[in-house]
């Protein structure tokens, strides 16, 4: 008994499904392969093009307006160490508190040492006057500053032990953090012993003009989301 011509039909288009079905991995194969023969392999990166565009990131970055900012200094702690310049303009997209921005951020700006020890004394440094130079640049009378203990920070720190009330980095704004190297000092002792606001004399004066700061002397400081809700935190409490 020869079948109707419709259940042919029907065996024959479901013989062809099935073999599509079968040969579909192969087809897919070979299209990913076309597909890869007509894209290029990627050009390696340049280093320098690298470099580049890190550095014009940075400098939008920094020299955004509206950002706070506040003058850093701190001690040499080695003869190396000596050559270079270590005044840094601090720049703060948020009005982030004095203990936050003295946390890890400020390790940006500070030395490490070996052995993962290191004691700072952050101190705040206030012009009261600034010093006189006659008109061929003999010193006539020095400048006088003020400087205010603020915090220790240490190394093996995860966060500043301050001094004095914390206020926000924009109070700051117009005078200088200046990190003292204590070396490998016990920091709990230093933080324990008594400081004093004292008057110093100094040749030099703590005044900046903004606008005239590099981006190569602007470093920016920012604490990731959980330390500022963390800190917020603390100052409602």
């Amino acid at each position: 008994m020869t079948p109707p011509d419709a259940a042919i039909q029907v065996i024959g288009g479901a013989a062809v499904l099935l073999l599509l079905w079968l040969l579909r991995p192969l087809v897919r194969a070979g299209l990913d392969r076309a597909r890869a023969r007509r894209t290029p392999p990627p050009e390696p990166r340049d280093p320098d093009d690298e470099w580049k565009r890190r550095e014009a990131a940075h400098r939008r970055d920094v020299m955004r307006s509206g950002l706070l900012h506040v003058a850093f200094d701190r001690d040499s702690v080695s003869m190396g160490d000596d050559s270079e310049e270590h005044w840094r303009l601090l720049m703060f997209e948020e009005n982030l508190s004095l203990s936050a921005a003295l946390g890890p951020p400020i390790f940006r700006v500070l030395t490490s040492m070996p052995g993962g020890q290191a004691t700072w004394l952050i101190e705040l440094r206030e012009e009261i006057r600034a010093p006189q130079r006659s008109a061929a640049g003999k010193l006539d009378r020095p400048g006088l500053v003020r400087v205010t203990p603020l915090a220790v920070v240490a190394q093996q720190w995860s966060e500043p032990h301050l001094l004095h009330a914390d206020v926000p980095v924009s109070r700051l704004m117009g005078a200088t953090l200046y990190a003292r190297s204590l070396g490998r000092q016990d920091p709990a002792e230093v933080a324990g012993s008594a400081h004093l606001i004292l008057e110093e004399e100094t040749v030099t004066t703590t005044a900046y003009d903004e606008s005239q700061v590099s981006a190569d002397d602007r470093v920016m400081i920012r604490v990731r989301p959980r330390q500022v809700e963390a800190d917020a935190a603390g100052e409602r409490r």
